[in-house]
């Protein structure tokens, strides 16, 4: 700081300054998201899980050429129990017309979540990330996610907590 400003505005006005430099150096320092978030426009890492019947899937090399559903989630979660229904419904519509959804449980049982998936019904694979490792790739820190991928593997759409089913099914004919 140069005396001339110094002596033309005070120190209280140097005072004004110190909360927003603070702001400032703590917004460089602090971590205000996961680093490997991923965005609209990204390619969509490759990832190895086991599925609850015992079948192992490569995501996305499996499903390149199709749109594909890659929703993150946990047993508790009340959107996921409402969202899981609806993209079986979606799966079951337009599976055909080259739709996959695949759900990735994050860091709970196998047991419990092959139960609590029989208990929806759902068709789709069901995949285990028990030790979150996959979804820490993602970027996934909270659940649900949701990532809408294009039938070239990036990502064109993704959705932090719940969506309605017509939400979904928007978003996903707007790829078919």
């Amino acid at each position: 700081m140069s005396m001339k400003w110094r002596r033309r505005c005070g120190w209280r006005c140097a005072g004004a300054l110190w909360p927003t430099i603070i702001f400032l150096a703590l917004l460089a320092v602090v971590d205000t998201g996961n680093a490997a978030t991923l965005r609209i426009g990204d390619t969509v890492p490759s990832i190895t899980l086991p599925g609850v019947n015992g079948k192992t899937l490569r995501i996305p090399e499996i499903f390149r050429g199709k749109v594909m559903v890659l929703h993150f989630w946990q047993i508790g979660c009340t959107s996921c129990r409402l969202e899981m229904p609806a993209m079986d419904d979606l799966y079951s519509t337009y599976r055909k017309k080259g739709l996959e959804v695949l759900a990735v449980n994050v860091g709970q049982r196998k047991e419990d979540v092959r139960a609590f998936t029989a208990e929806l019904g759902v068709s789709y694979p069901i995949l285990i990330d028990a030790d979150g490792k996959s979804s820490s790739l993602y970027g996934v820190t909270d659940v649900p996610r949701t990532y809408i991928v294009d039938r070239s593997g990036v990502i064109r759409y993704r959705i932090f907590g719940g969506a309605t089913p017509e939400v979904l099914k928007k978003l996903i004919i707007s790829l078919l």
